[in-house]
């Protein structure tokens, strides 16, 4: 009798936890920009909700904003290291040493003027065409996902600013190939994380922060840099929105991957468009109401960008190749074949996220094996 009801109540053990619900998997992504910011708020935030949704709840993301898990230069070693799972942006430039490949794509700033083209052919040399730049993510311990362009970059400052001139001795926050334009017009780079360089205006240790105007609002630059000097600069096409840890995807099963890579192509297109592109507009519009000077930059700047853009085709291969990168020069050829090819789809895709993402799932995704990233 005892023997039968132990066993009864050894499968009815069995029974309750076959019967319980399976918890879901947890994931921390980490990124040192705010939670209103347009990388996280336009980009991520749907992107991890669709991809859970297409998990059916076997996974939960949760994402740490703010540099609460790490700094921005930071950021790929917290990836790695698996202080979280997951994170973004990150900058190319913050990590040069790490990413050397990665940095020759990054520096083409000025192969197109639409932020479309520039994170579609991005996405397409990142993940099909670069093979060293994979192998920069997993030498640390990453895999790259994706990636978007920035709106122009501008020129923002505390005093007035209305041509070349007027930047000559500046202290200005840049990184990356810019930094080499910065100085030939006559002003002093200074690199670091946009977060830091809000300090540093509020204290007056820097004059200007160059990058895109939407900053204004997304990094609370309104009654600090209040006249902009509009120019061309630059769209920064690789800091990468999601590079998730080798150990954390590997850990995912089939489905959860294929459901990551599924819904990438519209966090590179909502980030991009409903983020950026978006913010941009409306920043441009609510300066007009908040006393910001917006002036059109001159022939000198101009002449000046031409000169540097011809030079960079020369420069940036010279540069990595001194870096250790093999064969950057086919790199270049690459990104720039992407460029060309993405700018025809544009014409199709115009500034459409469900085009662009359509056009990204076509062109990239569809052709991704989620056990080979």
């Amino acid at each position: 009798m005892f023997k039968q009801t132990l066993i009864l109540s050894a499968a009815l053990a069995v029974a309750v936890v076959a019967a319980a619900p399976t918890q879901a998997a947890e994931y921390i992504y980490g990124s040192w920009n705010g939670p209103k910011n347009a990388v996280i708020k336009d980009g991520v935030k749907p992107y991890l909700d669709a991809v859970m949704k297409e998990a059916g709840g076997s996974i939960k993301w949760k994402i740490i904003a703010g540099g609460q898990l790490f700094g921005g230069r930071a950021t790929l070693a917290g990836i790695r290291d698996k202080v979280a799972d997951a994170g973004g942006p990150i900058i190319p430039a913050f990590n040069r040493k790490e990413l050397r490949a990665v940095n020759v794509v990054y520096d083409l700033v000025n192969a197109s003027t639409s932020p479309v083209v520039m994170a579609g052919a991005t996405a397409e040399t990142m993940l099909l065409d670069c093979p060293q730049c994979k192998a920069d993510f997993a030498k640390n311990n990453t895999h790259f996902l994706a990636n978007y362009s920035t709106t122009r970059f501008n020129i923002m400052c505390r005093k007035p600013v209305t041509s070349v001139a007027d930047l000559k001795g500046r202290k200005m926050r840049v990184v990356g190939a810019l930094s080499r334009l910065i100085k030939s017009v006559g002003g002093v780079p200074i690199g670091g994380p946009p977060t830091k360089a809000v300090q540093a205006l509020q204290k007056g240790s820097m004059d200007c922060i160059v990058g895109p105007i939407s900053w204004l609002q997304s990094f609370g630059l309104w009654d600090i840099t209040k006249h902009v000097l509009d120019a061309e600069l630059a769209l920064q096409p690789t800091p990468s929105s999601f590079v998730i840890n080798r150990d954390s995807w590997k850990a995912l099963s089939a489905a959860e991957k294929k459901a990551h890579i599924k819904h990438a192509p519209m966090l590179v297109a909502n980030t991009v468009v409903h983020g950026y592109m978006a913010e941009d507009d409306q920043v441009r519009a609510d300066g007009k109401k908040r006393g910001i000077t917006v002036t059109r930059a001159g022939a000198g700047m101009a002449k000046a960008l031409a000169t540097h853009k011809n030079k960079e085709l020369t420069v940036v291969p010279s540069s990595a190749k001194k870096q250790g990168v093999k064969d950057p020069d086919a790199i270049v050829k690459a990104h720039l074949a992407n460029v060309a090819k993405w700018e025809k789809i544009y014409k199709t895709t115009g500034d459409d996220p469900a085009k662009f993402a359509k056009a990204l799932w076509d062109e990239v995704y569809s052709k991704l094996d989620p056990d080979k990233l």
